[in-house]
């Protein structure tokens, strides 16, 4: 599972995107197990969301300015949207650990503890998303240590609205600074196609593998090998967007054995394969 203690640079462990639709396509992210908590902001066209949740469905309308929040459980779920209009929301992925705190659940109506919200409206954190998307251009990842702020705001305005209090961000102080956070993402993006191991990372920061793990865990809420995963799927998302390089090739550049391994992993991630990503890329821009 994706965890360990909350993250004061959530940032640097979220990926994010955005999913263009033209009707009458249809969209489904698949919620895979252990993975992830996703955020959606509607800021273009209506759709007709179908949230599934141990085999029921619940629909909902959304237009522009409407969220979506959707935690993983224990259990499968499929979130499918299909358009009305040009449709284009923007997601960011969340990994397990920034809401570890609170309980989560699928179950509606509303009770205790934080909720999967197929639609509502919170006018704190849509801004939230907007200034994130807007400051780093929805990047593949958030790298900008100026979006911490965003990011922070982002993760306590859900435990509130989930009935949980806010995480206190100064209770752990056994990370990283921001000046050696930023030299250790660096580190790590630098090496994404040979990855640098463990041992080879913490040598480079005077530290034994035990406490550069350690620290790597509080910092960013995940092990260095799920970060590295993040950030190859990352990069693998602007890389799509930009270039026509084959996927075989794609997934040897970024460090994974085999194409079927870079599959996995990204679908694990964001929720679709490599080739669904292309394919909605294409018919967006027919």
């Amino acid at each position: 599972m994706d965890g360990g203690m909350l993250s004061p640079y959530p940032h640097y462990s979220w990926l994010a995107h955005w999913i263009e639709i033209q009707p009458p396509r249809v969209y489904t992210l698949v919620e895979a197990r252990h993975v992830t908590h996703r955020v959606l902001l509607t800021t273009a066209g209506d759709a007709r969301v179908v949230w599934n949740a141990h085999g029921s469905d619940v629909q909902f309308q959304s237009t522009v300015g409407d969220l979506g929040f959707y935690p993983c459980d224990y259990a499968s779920h499929r979130l499918g949207i299909t358009a009305m209009s040009a449709y284009r929301t923007y997601v960011v992925l969340l990994p397990d650990a920034h809401l570890r705190e609170i309980q989560i659940t699928d179950e509606l109506p509303h009770g205790s503890g934080c909720h999967a919200v197929p639609v509502f409206q919170d006018a704190v954190l849509a801004a939230c998303l907007i200034r994130l998307a807007e400051g780093n251009r929805c990047r593949h990842v958030s790298e900008d240590i100026g979006d911490e702020i965003s990011a922070r705001q982002i993760v306590a305005r859900l435990c509130i609205l989930g009935g949980a209090p806010p995480p206190d961000w100064q209770m752990d102080m056994g990370v990283f600074s921001p000046r050696v956070m930023r030299q250790v993402v660096e580190r790590v993006d630098s090496h994404l196609a040979i990855p640098a191991s463990l041992e080879q990372m913490s040598t480079g920061f005077g530290l034994s593998p035990s406490h550069f793990a350690r620290k790597f865990r509080r910092s960013t809420g995940l092990s260095l090998n799920r970060f590295m995963n993040r950030r190859r799927i990352g990069l693998a998302l602007a890389l799509l967007k930009s270039t026509q390089t084959p996927l075989a090739q794609l997934s040897l550049d970024l460090g994974f054995c085999s194409q079927s391994h870079f599959t996995r992993v990204f679908r694990a991630l964001t929720g679709i394969t490599p080739h669904q990503f292309n394919r909605g890329r294409r018919r967006t821009k027919e």
